[in-house]
């Protein structure tokens, strides 16, 4: 397929991958300095001076238009995908599409704009001024809830895996800059008044959260002191690892359902079997139930009855690194 009306085989490629990405529940990252994953920001859209690969590719930004459920990375990626509409014919057809396929008013509204106005710098400027702004007025939104969130939690209004579910949705849909992810996420894991089953719950969850804050958390509590919390949340943490260890183990297999007994010559219940889950939740707060938020599709691990923990409880650099990246 020719480039010359601006589409390509490699754009609709990145297209429909952004768009299993969306269907997945995939964040969409760039590459940065080190080649390492990080968040794509409306930032990084609205910016001229960043090159960002497939995102410059106008179909891929005509999916983030219209398929991005928050309106900040839609409305970015829409005046992103301006120029392209102003040099194409083509494309300029697609853009109209955005503008009447996307779930966002604003975003209709900024590409009806540029449409009329001929895609002038004019235009372009006003547009990219009221795309700063909301990003800004949709973050500062974003916090509030958070924090009103976090009120309600030490108040005993809210259940804390009520809280740690919002407040991953809302630091991910709230766009919120890396550094102030990983600041708010560091809060909790120190804090004193915050109860020690929401930091387990934000361990169980470390695969939905960006790579730097995932790493910070890990380092967080691998080099806290050897108080009695923090030695159960590293006992945890290595529970955690290892389970994603065998998880790598290609010749790693299941434990058939029917199964009476375990390795260890433990006996098990069909029903534990059934409903063991990757992490142990329940063993590891002393709670008496089992967190329902896991899945329990998750391959079948059995802890040992005395897990190889170090004395502190924590990881080598060659550990992490095998893990997080």
């Amino acid at each position: 397929m020719s480039s010359n009306h601006g589409i390509s085989y490699d754009g609709l490629k990145y297209a429909l991958n952004i768009k299993e990405s969306y269907r997945s529940g995939e964040p969409l990252t760039v590459t940065g300095a080190a080649k390492q994953q990080r968040l794509l920001m409306p930032e990084h859209l609205l910016s001229n001076d960043l090159a960002l690969m497939q995102y410059d590719d106008p179909l891929a930004l005509a999916v983030i238009a219209t398929k991005d459920p928050e309106s900040p990375m839609a409305l970015a990626a829409a005046i992103r995908m301006g120029p392209h509409a102003k040099c194409k014919e083509l494309i300029t057809g697609v853009f109209e599409v955005v503008s009447e396929a996307t779930k966002h008013e604003l975003v209709a509204d900024c590409a009806k704009l540029l449409t009329k106005n001929a895609f002038s710098p004019e235009a372009f400027h006003l547009v990219r001024t009221r795309a700063s702004n909301h990003v800004v007025e949709i973050r500062e939104a974003y916090r509030r809830a958070m924090g009103d969130n976090l009120r309600a939690l030490l108040d005993g209004k809210m259940e804390a895996r009520e809280f740690v579910e919002e407040f991953i949705e809302l630091a991910s849909n709230g766009n919120l800059r890396i550094d102030i992810y990983r600041r708010l996420v560091m809060k909790l894991m120190r804090s004193d008044a915050v109860r020690p089953s929401v930091k387990f719950m934000l361990l169980e969850r470390l695969d939905r959260f960006p790579q730097m804050v995932k790493l910070q958390i890990v380092n967080e509590v691998n080099s806290a002191p050897d108080t009695p919390e923090y030695q159960t949340l590293k006992q945890e943490l290595r529970w955690i690892y290892e389970a994603k260890q065998k998880q790598k183990m290609p010749h790693a297999a299941q434990t058939p359902i029917n199964a009476s007994v375990n390795a260890a010559g433990t006996r098990l219940a069909a029903a534990d079997l059934v409903g063991r889950s990757q992490i142990d939740f329940g063993a590891a707060a002393g709670m008496h139930r089992r967190n329902s938020i896991i899945k329990p599709a998750e391959p079948v691990l059995k802890r040992n009855a005395s897990p190889n923990i170090m004395t502190s409880g924590g990881f080598s650099t060659r550990e992490l690194s095998s893990w997080l990246n």
